[in-house]
């Protein structure tokens, strides 16, 4: 243990030991700020990747929400015009065929083309 503290005691001593030691040392962190500096710009590259690939992500899920609402228009307006051509067949209904007997009574003509288109 002696002989340990004897040889530190030698070693701090010498002024250029100590320049030697703190050049190391300053080295070592040189070394260590440049593997953080290469980390964060892989993780930098690696981000700006996800958000290029989110971005295209987005431009798709904007293209199929335009798509879905024009198909939402279409099949209202569909709608709408089976359900008015629905209602004029019901107009065209007479008043005799709506007070006759369902039971015994044939279906009203208009009622019967629309059932057939």
């Amino acid at each position: 243990m002696v002989h340990i503290l004897s040889f530190i005691a030698q070693f701090i001593r010498k002024p250029n030991t100590w320049l030697i030691v703190t050049i190391l040392g300053l080295c070592v962190a040189l070394w260590f700020q440049f593997q953080s500096i290469s980390n964060l710009k892989a993780k930098n590259t690696t981000q700006a990747q996800i958000i290029s690939q989110q971005s295209e992500s987005i431009k798709s899920l904007k293209q199929q929400e335009e798509i879905n609402r024009q198909l939402t228009l279409e099949i209202s307006r569909l709608e709408s015009e089976s359900r008015s051509k629905s209602d004029e067949a019901i107009n065209s209904i007479s008043h005799d065929e709506k007070s006759a007997d369902a039971y015994n009574a044939s279906a009203p003509r208009s009622i019967v083309e629309f059932l057939r288109k």
